[in-house]
């Protein structure tokens, strides 16, 4: 696929879906130059939600300028996350594969655009862990507890597995060869550690590209199957109505709030457009101004919010 934007453009493109880039002049650079290998990583723990759409966009907005990408399926590290047995994370890494799958083609991207790697087809080799081991020498176990200290399962945040796990997420974006590395902003700590370190390892220093993480439905904490305030991308008309009419949503309050959260990130990337009360929407700022006054109610986004939703998983389902 032949890039049909300038590189300004999808630097700008890929900026606009994400809330940080370390750094946006070595992003250019590398679009200049047309050297982009970009990955996310996704530990198979359950079905995908909502989130995930919002961490895989500008993965999706590079894939569409023409440039390599990669998802990575991270069985291994789900296994050492205590997310579950190996056998059982590696079905689940299939079905999310399949899932990944139709979301990138609902987004108009071409299945030979995109990789899908397993970890478990690398990370057990001789090479891989003799990599990891000098890693291992030059990182410190508190560099690496820190790095986690949003990713892990509080059951095994202090166990060596954890420690393991961050060395393993630094050291893939280097074995790998990707250059730009895709996550959430939970994962920006182990990003800053690989664009400290694979250099001392003789890998490239990788661009890293931060999205927003999600709240939940219930305004507390971040989306998640285990708090019970997610939507995933296999979810029904009937349960996505369900589940966003029970939602937390303060009258003309935009912060901290996660269906406001979902208008901007999940909504308008996916549609370009909201319908509220019979009025179009085509940015999110002249929404915001509206929900900010009062002439968007509560009740009104959430009608509007579950029509959208379900256009975009039905997209999703039938690609």
């Amino acid at each position: 696929m032949e890039i049909t934007v300038s590189p300004e453009e999808v630097a700008r493109l890929v900026s606009d879906a994400s809330v940080e880039v370390l750094t946006e002049e070595e992003l250019l650079t590398l679009i200049n130059e047309r050297k982009v290998r970009a990955y996310i990583g996704i530990e198979p723990s359950n079905v995908l939600h909502l989130g995930t759409l919002v961490a895989c966009e500008p993965l999706i907005r590079l894939a569409k300028a023409g440039f390599k990408t990669i998802f990575l399926l991270a069985d291994i590290h789900g296994w050492l996350n205590d997310k579950g047995e190996l056998d059982q994370l590696q079905e689940i890494a299939k079905r999310n594969q399949e899932l990944l799958q139709k979301l990138v083609r609902a987004k108009g991207v071409k299945d030979s655009d995109v990789e899908f790697v397993y970890g478990s087809s690398y990370q057990l080799n001789a090479r891989y862990v003799t990599e990891l081991m000098r890693l291992s020498k030059l990182v410190t176990a508190s560099e690496a507890r820190k790095a986690m200290d949003t990713i892990s399962k509080r059951d095994v945040m202090y166990k060596v597995g954890s420690e393991i796990y961050a060395l393993m997420q630094c050291l893939d974006i280097g074995y790998l060869g990707i250059n730009v590395a895709v996550g959430g902003m939970d994962q920006r700590k182990i990003h800053v550690m690989a664009r400290e370190y694979l250099r001392k390892l003789g890998y490239t220093k990788p661009v890293a590209i931060h999205t927003p993480i999600i709240l939940g439905l219930d305004g507390k904490a971040k989306m998640s199957k285990s708090l019970n305030n997610a939507i995933f991308l296999d979810d029904g008309e009937k349960e996505i109505s369900e589940k966003i009419y029970q939602a937390f949503c303060p009258e003309r309050e935009a912060e901290n709030n996660p269906l406001i959260m979902l208008v901007e990130r999940v909504v308008f990337p996916w549609l370009g457009r909201l319908e509220v009360g019979g009025r179009a929407y085509l940015s999110f700022e002249e929404f915001l101004a509206d929900w900010r006054q009062g002439a968007v109610t509560a009740r009104m986004l959430k009608e509007s919010l579950t029509e959208s939703l379900c256009d975009i998983l039905s997209r999703i389902s039938s690609a």
